[in-house]
């Protein structure tokens, strides 16, 4: 009788708890690889993160020699949905990239606004979406959408509403992202009054 409960024991611990303990090690072993390997990564995406957005902010206004971050208010255009994460301005006085978070269709879409020393739009480019593509991702295309915002003030961008915006052309089929890119200009000339313009 005692050997037949040492051996059901036994069984019981083989079949029930050994494979548990050997998954647990396995968990352990690969979430220490996974630390370690993020550890040494992270500093370099993020890196990559800051040369590409410097990048950007060059791009959309060349006139600019450098950029400080502005560490004062950033516009709120709708919570959750249309709001400015960042302001840089030109350290030369030509203007300022500000980055706006907005909700498209596919979830948040990242965008980066140039305004020159005179509120106009010298440029707008999105760097993060998840927008269907070949369709939402037509709203993001600078030669078919965008370029339309280029010389544009907010004497001109008046709507948070791409449709209802006389001096835009929305993108058919493509309404939401087409709504989520324009809202994100919006927002960003709102950022520019907030600043109160380059200096």
């Amino acid at each position: 009788m005692e050997v037949q409960r040492k051996m059901k024991n036994n069984n019981t611990f083989k079949e029930y708890v050994a494979p548990i303990v050997v998954l647990v090690a396995i968990c352990l072993v690969i979430t220490a690889a996974l630390a370690a390997t993020y550890g040494v990564a992270k500093p370099i995406i993020d890196k990559n993160a800051i040369e590409s957005a410097n990048e950007a902010r060059a791009e959309l206004l060349p006139a600019a020699d450098s950029f400080t971050a502005y560490d004062g208010e950033l516009a709120v255009a709708d919570p959750d949905k249309v709001y400015a994460t960042e302001c840089y301005i030109a350290d030369n006085g030509s203007g300022m990239v500000i980055t706006v978070n907005t909700k498209s269709f596919g979830g948040v879409l990242t965008e980066m606004i140039g305004i020159d020393a005179d509120g106009k739009i010298t440029g707008v480019k999105v760097t993060a979406h998840a927008d269907t593509p070949g369709l939402g991702t037509k709203a993001h295309d600078h030669d078919g959408h965008l370029y339309q915002y280029e010389g544009k003030s907010s004497d001109e961008i008046t709507s948070t509403s791409a449709k209802d915006e006389a001096a835009i052309n929305h993108i058919s089929g493509a309404t939401i992202s087409s709504n989520a890119v324009h809202y994100g200009v919006y927002c960003a000339l709102e950022q520019y009054k907030i600043v109160g313009g380059a200096k």
